[in-house]
């Protein structure tokens, strides 16, 4: 039989992993644990301040999403240093990285829709691309709008 470190055998000659190898392990899946539950709780306050933006929105005058006002409600708590980046960053970064898990089902919806799409085809390419061009535009302003207002926030 071959030896293999961290496995130790019986008289039977059945392998048992020693106690540090188990303690190793019991480490890792406690910070796993521990990582999921701060990622889970992050999402929870995100969640809240979603449902306040959406309650918000509904006794508002003006008529707005209430996903929008929920954003203006997360800016202006970090705005204002209620709540931190910490309190909600994990579960950010998690949500930007499964970013691509968010379009499937628009994607499935637009393979339901494809009897509605022909004959259309290029008018739809011609959309796509110009909002694209769109996204990327707005995108590249606000970069430059947040870092000029940066640098002068900075020189005072």
């Amino acid at each position: 039989m071959e030896h293999i470190e961290g496995v130790s055998r019986d008289a039977s000659g059945r392998a048992s992993a020693s106690l540090k190898n188990a303690a190793s392990w019991r480490s890792k899946t406690g910070a796993a644990a521990k990582r999921i539950a701060k990622i889970l709780v992050q999402l929870v306050l995100l969640l809240g301040v979603y449902a306040a933006g959406c309650a918000l929105a509904s006794v508002l005058p003006i008529t707005l999403p209430g996903n929008i006002v929920g954003m203006v409600l997360l800016l202006a708590l970090l705005g204002t240093g209620l709540l931190k980046t910490r309190h909600v960053g994990d579960a950010c970064t998690c949500l930007i990285d499964n970013m691509s898990l968010f379009f499937i089902p628009a994607g499935v919806a637009i393979m339901g829709c494809v009897s509605l799409l022909e004959g259309n085809v290029a008018k739809f390419a011609l959309v796509c691309v110009a909002t694209t061009v769109l996204v990327f535009l707005a995108t590249s302003g606000t970069v430059v709008f947040v870092s000029r207002l940066m640098d002068r926030w900075e020189k005072r």
